[in-house]
């Protein structure tokens, strides 16, 4: 596949270039704004109908496949040897006790049959449990009077439930450390305990079905701000309120004609803008007639400080309410990162979304936490007529459930 680079002093003017020297079924690869203009990298997609290069392709895919495969199998060795197990969160032990009657013989298990082991369900088996990690008694130098065999009846039961909890949470996606720090839960059932955690770890306060002042969403690129824009609005609509959308996004090519389409699909009201005075003219307009309006910011990224500072001024100038839109799918530590820039200007809610591509979910959990932000929706889909659900610690459990159904089966049972 060859690459051409066009440049041109405006985004129009460099798409013409690449419909002329191209054709109509060129493919840009992406687009930056430069000294004088614009430059644009875009090429033509390989023919498929040509057999030698197809053929080569197709034998010289067989090879890394295979090797995937090895690799695969290789990295799985390493995680089950060195990944710690839940025994971690509890006290050491040296040696597994013969089996008695009435108990059942444990096997100790390591790496990723340890991570999903399961919590003991008959009396018997946690009684024998409990035994099993008390740590065994030095054996004495000297020989001594046997002692009368005592039983403390106010020593603590191990912490299973602490540890089962915390075993979720890193499978979720958290650190041995995050972990621990939800789970100061004595609950035995995981849903249950799960619940009282993130009740206790975070701040909920949903967005209205009619919030009284006008809501800008803001948050980095890919965020998915024009369809949160578009799933609140549905739900404004369905309570019986008139709409207005109103796009910022006048950088990002074709970021208005999205919002503008879901607009149409929606029957709300679209409006698109380029200054700050047009969008506080459009704002007291629908004010003034009890229209409800959703604004789509702009993209910010944290690493751009130029991008933070034109949100924060457009939070200021406006004086409206902006909502974070965080997606769940990023690297723990650069959402963290975002999430505290962001509540650095101001920003005091936030709306998680892309929730529905990645099964590690906690993390959003911890950089919520972290910021200090409260949690208003929760976005795990990407139809608008899924819409955005309101945020509660036990629907937020639930979310961080879903995707292990092992971990379901057995809070079921």
């Amino acid at each position: 596949m060859r690459v051409s680079t066009f440049f041109a002093a405006t985004l129009p003017q460099a798409m013409a270039q690449v419909r002329e020297a191209l054709g109509p079924k060129a493919v840009v690869l992406s687009w930056r704004s430069t000294r004088g203009g614009i430059e644009i990298s875009a090429s033509l997609e390989a023919n498929p109908a040509e057999p030698a290069p197809l053929r080569q392709a197709t034998d010289r895919a067989t090879e890394p496949r295979q090797h995937t495969r090895t690799t695969t199998a290789h990295k799985q060795e390493d995680l089950l040897t060195n990944h710690f197990s839940p025994d971690d969160f509890l006290p050491q032990h040296k040696a597994t006790p013969p089996a008695r009657s009435g108990a059942p013989r444990y096997t100790p298990t390591r790496g990723l049959a340890a991570l999903v082991s399961r919590q003991p369900s008959s009396a018997a088996e946690i009684a024998f449990q409990s035994r099993r990690h008390t740590p065994p008694q030095p054996i004495p130098t000297t020989p001594k009077a046997p002692a009368p065999i005592t039983q403390d009846k106010t020593a603590p039961d191990t912490p299973l439930p602490q540890a089962r909890l915390a075993t979720f949470l890193i499978r979720a996606g958290l650190s041995k450390a995050q972990a621990l720090d939800l789970a100061g839960t004595a609950s035995g059932d995981l849903r249950r305990a799960l619940t009282d955690g993130l009740a206790k770890a975070l701040v909920f306060n949903p967005i209205e079905a009619t919030p009284p002042k006008p809501l800008i969403l803001v948050g980095p690129p890919g965020a998915g701000k024009s369809s949160c824009a578009a799933k609140l609005a549905a739900r404004t609509i369905a309570a019986g309120h008139d709409v207005l959308l109103i796009s910022a996004d006048s950088e990002r090519c074709g970021g208005a004609d999205q919002l503008a389409a879901l607009a149409r699909r929606l029957g709300a009201r679209f409006e698109a803008v380029t200054t700050l005075a047009d969008l506080n003219e459009l704002v007291g307009e629908a004010r003034a007639r009890g229209i409800v309006v959703f604004i789509d910011a702009p993209s910010a990224c944290p690493a751009q400080n130029a991008e933070i500072r034109a949100t924060f001024r457009m939070i200021e100038e406006t004086r409206l309410e902006a909502v974070l839109c965080l997606p769940a799918d990023m690297r723990p530590d650069d959402m963290e990162d975002l999430a505290k820039a962001y509540r650095a200007i101001g920003i005091n809610r936030a709306i998680a979304t892309r929730l529905d591509l990645t099964t590690r979910r906690a993390s959003i959990i911890h950089a919520l936490k972290s910021a200090d932000l409260a949690l208003a929706q929760m976005s795990a889909t990407p139809y608008i007529s899924g819409g955005v659900a309101i945020a509660t610690a036990a629907r937020a459990a639930a979310l961080l459930l879903e995707p292990f159904e092992d971990a379901l089966a057995e809070d079921a049972a």
